[in-house]
């Protein structure tokens, strides 16, 4: 047994999922709750402790254990096998166990700073500065503890002589970037009289800090962060994320910020799915981290003059990876930044995201202001600010539409703005369609799409033959169900898949062990896609056919293929008719009478 069958083996689903969402049950073995991963009021998430998997028919996710831990901790696979190994005492192979180590202990490390900084605000007379800081700001008690905000007092040794009372070495705090060396060779505190915001990874664990300097009349940068050390890289973490990753997911949309306090603020006033990059440029790293719970990006940067170009710049990485992303604009009365907004009022913040823009619309609206349409030169700085961003745009109807909406507002003909996109920037983002390689020849007719309502359908029929073997059976034998009956080709392979699997002993009077409990069981060796989808469709089969018994599903089977293929039939009429008609406009007698035979044989 592998380790991952192990860990299963150790702990049902059902205990697993239990931890995060109250259940109710469903039927024998199967519990239902309202899914984690998407808004809904009416319950369409269920795990099957029969199946030791989970689906949600909502939003059509599902899995096992791992993939589960994964969404709802927003981990890697390795991170989630760690923590189910750790959860059910499985021991997992060597895994460059003495950098882990090295890296639990720097952990350790930094929650000992936290601790001691976090006391030290609460308790120490010299950081009534930093008290009175936060009191001015606005933060209360429960935002400070819940960021476990503290203070590194005016000392070059607070830290080091505590840290060093907790058996911590100068090396360990050298490596987790807590203190610098002396020209002497000892060790002196790296924060210095700072209010301190401790940085922690997507799993909660602290991995650095920042430091504000409490009087910004010092000659000091106003922030300080630890150095890069084999915990924390800038690039690679998101201030406020371990706390905001349920709402991202919750919400599907991740408000991002500049500054920690713009996320204290929002977090201690009931916007709780932002978080901040640090007045930098999303990198690589942290749009990955975001990927884990949402595509949808709304962003609240500097939004002056100068900060425009900026802004579009920094989500350049953003727009390349296809995130949806939307620009959140203060109202004038809403203040320089979101933690001035929602202090003034939380429902200016709350409107500023629910009414942002795409970012095509902000770019447009940036380009106009503070500009006349009425002076030539400020209509060419508006036109070169809006071309570049056209001519991004891929789908040939939306930049038209653009196109016609910056002729209009400037005043300018749309072949004038084309020709100066043209010349400027090159050729645009899109191609006319590019003909047949022989104009002369017809393409072939495309068989008319399933609409959604006949995949449905074609789904329920699936899971009524894997309720009961029976059924199964009943099918294959009876109504002699083929893999070509399922217009969808997933569905027809996944079937061929399970009648080789019965077919193994080469007679259908001694079938293999096809069944658990009476329901069709997952053979071995299908595809990753097609466990998916099994597993999907055999929670289906016991939310919808549990109760029926054998003859409810026999008539189930027997009404949704008669369905089935009388739609078969009438997608190869309208096939075979389209393709008549273009034998006749091609004048192929041959091809026409091939085509008569076969729609005769339909009838």
């Amino acid at each position: 047994m592998d380790t991952t069958e192990e860990i299963k083996s150790r702990l049902d689903i059902v205990d697993l999922v239990a931890d995060y969402l109250t259940l109710k049950t469903a039927g024998s073995g199967a519990f239902k709750a309202c899914c984690p991963f998407h808004q809904e009021k009416t319950p369409s998430f269920y795990v099957s402790r029969n199946r030791q998997s989970w689906h949600c028919f909502g939003c059509d996710q599902g899995g096992d254990h791992f993939t589960f831990v994964e969404k709802m901790e927003g981990m890697e696979f390795r991170e989630a096998l760690e923590f189910l190994a750790q959860k059910t005492g499985v021991e997992l192979p060597k895994f460059d166990g003495e950098k882990m180590t090295r890296k639990k202990r720097l952990v350790e490390v930094n929650d000992l700073a936290t601790k001691y900084f976090r006391s030290a605000l609460a308790n120490l007379p010299q950081a009534e500065q930093a008290r009175a800081y936060l009191d001015r700001r606005g933060v209360d008690g429960l935002t400070r503890d819940l960021f476990k905000l503290g203070y590194a007092p005016d000392s070059w040794s607070a830290l080091v002589d505590a840290l060093a009372k907790k058996g911590v070495t100068s090396d360990e705090m050298l490596e987790a970037g807590l203190v610098g060396r002396s020209d002497r060779g000892g060790v002196y505190d790296r924060f210095r009289d700072r209010l301190m915001f401790p940085i922690a990874d997507v799993h909660g664990n602290i991995v650095g800090f920042t430091g504000r300097i409490l009087h910004d009349e010092k000659k000091e940068a106003k922030y300080m962060n630890t150095p890069e050390t084999a915990l924390y890289r800038k690039s690679a973490v998101l201030y406020g994320l371990e706390k905001a990753k349920g709402e991202i997911r919750q919400q599907d949309l991740a408000v991002i910020v500049e500054g920690n306090m713009d996320v204290l603020s929002s977090h201690q006033f009931g916007v709780s799915n932002v978080v901040a990059s640090s007045g930098t440029a999303l990198t690589v790293e942290q749009l990955g981290l975001l990927r884990r719970f949402s595509n949808n990006l709304a962003i609240a940067f500097d939004q002056d003059a100068a900060g425009t170009a900026a802004t579009v710049r920094g989500l350049d990485l953003a727009r390349a990876q296809d995130f949806s992303i939307k620009i959140i604009t203060l109202p004038p009365e809403g203040g320089k930044d979101p933690d001035e907004a929602v202090h003034k009022d939380p429902q200016i913040w709350k409107d500023a995201i629910k009414n942002a823009v795409g970012i095509m619309e902000w770019i447009y609206r940036q380009a106009f202001k503070n500009r006349r349409t009425d002076l030539p030169e400020d209509k060419k700085e508006i036109a070169k600010d809006v071309l570049p961003e056209i001519r991004r745009i891929a789908d040939p109807i939306e930049r038209d539409h653009w196109i016609k909406k910056l002729s209009h507002d400037l005043g300018a003909s749309e072949a004038a703005l084309i020709e100066a996109m043209g010349r400027r920037f090159g050729p645009g983002t899109g191609q006319p369609a590019r003909p047949f390689a022989d104009p002369s020849r017809t393409p072939p007719a495309q068989p008319p799409r399933p609409g959604n309502q006949d995949h449905e359908r074609e789904k329920r029929i699936f899971a009524a033959l894997l309720a009961k073997e029976e059924g199964f059976l009943f099918a294959m034998n009876e109504l002699g169900l083929r893999p070509a009956d399922f217009f969808d080709p997933e569905l027809g392979g996944l079937y061929e898949s399970l009648c080789a699997a019965y077919h193994d002993v080469h007679s259908l009077e001694s079938p293999p062990r096809f069944s658990a409990g009476g329901t069709v069981r997952l053979p071995p060796a299908l595809s990753e896609s097609q466990t998916k989808i099994f597993n999907t469709l055999a929670i289906l089969a016991e939310r919808e056919f549990e109760e029926g018994g054998i003859e409810a599903i026999k008539n189930e089977l027997r009404k949704g293929l008669e369905v089935l293929r009388s739609q078969h039939g009438a997608r190869e009429r309208r096939l075979l008719e389209e393709e008549m008609r273009m034998a006749e406009r091609q004048g192929d007698t041959a091809r026409i009478a091939e085509l008569m035979k076969r729609f005769a044989d339909l009838q």
